[in-house]
């Protein structure tokens, strides 16, 4: 018989219901969709939508993904403590497609709205806790398991780290009653605590976390995973002043990942390649590079990626001697920074326009740049040592005494400085 098609006992184990369920998705499925185009978009789709509800049921995951935006916007629409006592009390959100949404919203709000993000991850892990006997119970511990993981990266992002200590610990106690042998939930903990080290500046830790991340996702053939803990590794590495293996690393991603998927993680490395060649002072690769990252992220790009981009444009125009261009990508960075109420990138744009000033003999600029500089920043949440410095630049304007050295090493103690405060 031709290998292509089912044999006797196939069908007939099939027609009398013994054929396993991963024999008929293995066999009689891919058979029967090559036979009709169209049901092999619907095929594909339901996987799609079981891979995003992160749920073993295709039936499930289907009927769920189609209900969650509308329960979703129901339960958003009142305030956050009416919201809390809803997903507690009102048994029609006890719902696993809706907790999987609010996770993917929770963390789409990550870098812009933090304090959403966190009430968002709050109401999943309320919901899973909540969660009925339709459900198994230890997949459900694993969906609260990355909703108190959730919860634990929003609080890290706004500054409360013991908070988010916490909220780990409970995440990780919660995977370890879980019994579905779903090591991806371990993954995806350690991949996120390890951010938490990484504020903490505890580098070692932070490394280890995404190299046991990565071994995991590994195991469950997840290449995209590997590579996402190890664009986590690249970022620690930088943090930590390992700047060049950091630049290897960074270099190393892309390869992992498939030609025409994962456009945001290249994007993402090709980026952060740039930032670390730049900031190594190796300005002849970054200039071979600036072409590809300005094809992946537009300048005119409202997002946070492009506003960086316009400023490493400016680092580069300064060091060409393009001075007129290198001033106007400064003030168009430092402005969109301010605007985001990003008080340290927008003082480390200040330093290179006092480098560009510095170098020009631009004196009454530089004490402008320096009272401008401190209204501003008097204004906005900035840690005192990091006050210190720009206080310390404002003297060495007012006093015609700054030097393009002396805002070197201010940037680096600011940049430091920087590096203590709690990142997304």
């Amino acid at each position: 018989m031709d290998s292509s098609h089912l044999s006797l006992e196939t069908i007939a184990k099939w027609l009398s219901g013994r054929l396993e369920h991963d024999e008929v998705r293995s066999q009689v499925v891919p058979h029967l969709l090559s036979l009709c185009p169209s049901c092999t978009r619907s095929y594909e789709e339901v996987l799609r939508l079981q891979r995003e509800m992160r749920h073993w049921d295709e039936l499930i995951s289907v009927q769920e993904s189609q209900e969650a935006h509308e329960l979703f916007e129901s339960l958003t629409s009142t305030p956050f403590p009416e919201q809390l006592r809803r997903a507690e009390d009102d048994d029609s959100f006890h719902q696993w497609g809706l907790c999987q949404l609010l996770l993917t919203k929770s963390k789409e709000s990550l870098f812009e709205e933090p304090r959403r993000s966190l009430e968002l991850a709050e109401l999943a892990a309320r919901i899973a806790r909540n969660l009925g006997d339709a459900y198994d119970r230890d997949w459900v511990r694993d969906l609260r398991a990355r909703a108190l993981a959730y919860v634990a990266n929003a609080l890290r992002v706004l500054g409360e780290l013991c908070g988010a200590d916490a909220a780990f610990r409970a995440a990780e106690d919660c995977a370890l009653r879980s019994g579905s042998g779903n090591t991806l939930v371990s993954a995806e903990i350690l991949d996120l605590k390890s951010s938490l080290r990484r504020d903490q500046r505890r580098w070692a830790e932070a490394l280890d976390l995404c190299s046991e991340a990565a071994v995991l996702y590994g195991e469950n053939a997840d290449g995209r995973g590997v590579a996402k803990a190890l664009f986590q590794k690249a970022g620690i590495l930088f943090e930590a002043d390992e700047v060049e293996a950091a630049i290897d690393l960074w270099r190393a991603i892309p390869p992992l990942l498939a030609a025409d998927s994962d456009s945001d993680l290249v994007s993402g490395c090709r980026f952060n390649l740039l930032c670390c060649l730049v900031q190594a002072g190796r300005l002849g690769e970054a200039e071979e590079l600036l072409p590809e990252v300005r094809s992946l992220i537009p300048a005119s790009s409202p997002t946070l990626k492009a506003v960086h981009l316009r400023w490493v444009e400016g680092r580069l125009d300064l060091a060409r001697g393009n001075v007129a261009l290198a001033e106007v990508a400064f003030r168009e960075a430092q402005n969109a920074f301010l605007d985001r109420r990003m008080a340290y990138d927008a003082a480390l744009v200040a330093m290179d326009l006092a480098i560009l000033f510095a170098q020009q003999e631009r004196n009454s600029e530089l004490k402008c740049l320096a009272l401008e500089s401190m209204a501003v920043f008097e204004s906005r949440q900035i840690h005192r040592e990091a006050m210190a410095t720009l206080l310390l630049f404002q003297e060495a304007c007012r006093d015609e005494l700054l030097t393009v050295e002396m805002a070197r090493q201010l940037a680096d103690l600011l940049r430091r400085d920087r590096r203590q405060r709690p990142s997304v």
